[in-house]
């Protein structure tokens, strides 16, 4: 049907935050109306106690409640919910899924760490430049995916490394004791070790910790992500923000960091410290920053 436009949204159930993308989209256009996250750390202590708690629940809850009103008021034609690492591994997932489906009438798709993967390559990859040799990186609170072409294919590799994890194991009295960041150091490098990935590669860094990272590296007083969409960062200012989040408590970081989320400063030091530890092995150049992840990859892929 020539001069279609259709109004779409996507909601993203990560373990970290909750987040939705509402735009209107034909088969020339993608013009993003409403993007807005909370953090609502689904997958806190889901490491000891396996489930998904209550307290968390209620977050995820009181977020939507916000995106059903953006919905509505926006007359989105089709929605589009995904979960990830959280509803993954919690022994209490498919209740969490069945309450919001009967609450909010939203059919949730869990993805595996490869579809999710997938999905955000193509969110990435629709609005970027062409880049060789890339590697897409995706921090999330309990899985990190990783993304890159070999032989003329996508290949998502997804590793249980998240910063909700991460924090909880080795950051939650900020500054750490340096003990610890060896400990979490090793920790990481034996993850990564896991992965394929043979070559050095032109790293993309996409969503809460990326952005953070570019936010704090242009100094901003307010968060615009406008702004931060392909910005390129050396290593060394990575490892210079690294090792001043180091030294800063939780408060510290709010009041010096005033382009963040406040409630991204628990997480934000193992965020960056973990990204650090990548690029260290796999970057060849800056890091590239992307805006775009698997919100618009839900939408592109569905239309």
């Amino acid at each position: 049907m020539e001069g279609w436009v259709v109004k779409l949204a996507s909601i993203d159930l990560g373990s970290n935050s909750t987040r939705i993308l509402i735009a209107d989209v034909s088969d020339e256009k993608f013009d993003v109306l409403e993007r807005m996250h909370v953090v609502t750390k689904m997958s806190e202590n889901i490491e000891q106690s396996k489930e998904i708690s209550i307290e968390a629940y209620k977050r995820v809850d009181s977020a939507l409640r916000i995106f059903k009103k953006l919905l509505i008021k926006n007359d989105v034609e089709d929605v589009f919910v995904v979960g990830t690492a959280a509803l993954r591994d919690a022994k209490n997932a498919k209740k969490v899924i069945e309450n919001i489906r009967k609450k909010y009438d939203f059919e949730i798709e869990v993805l595996s760490g490869h579809e999710e993967g997938i999905t955000t390559s193509i969110g990435v990859l629709h609005f970027m430049k062409e880049i060789e040799n890339f590697l897409i990186v995706d921090i999330g609170g309990r899985s990190t995916e990783f993304i890159y072409e070999f032989e003329n294919r996508i290949i998502s590799e997804s590793l249980n490394l998240g910063v909700v994890t991460l924090t909880e194991k080795y950051f939650s009295n900020l500054p750490t004791s340096s003990k610890l960041i060896d400990e979490a150091k090793l920790s990481i490098e034996t993850k990564l070790s896991q992965l394929n990935i043979k070559n050095s590669k032109n790293v993309i860094g996409v969503s809460g910790t990326s952005l953070s990272l570019a936010s704090i590296f242009l100094n901003q007083q307010k968060f615009n992500e406008e702004e931060l969409h392909e910005i390129e960062i050396d290593i060394e200012n990575v490892q210079e923000i690294n090792n001043r989040l180091s030294k800063m408590t939780e408060a510290e970081i709010i009041t010096k960091f005033s382009g963040i989320d406040p409630k991204r400063a628990v997480t934000i030091t193992s965020g960056v410290f973990l990204l650090e530890q990548i690029l260290i092995r796999y970057a060849n150049s800056p890091i590239i920053i992307s805006k775009n992840d698997i919100l618009e990859g839900l939408i592109l892929k569905k239309y």
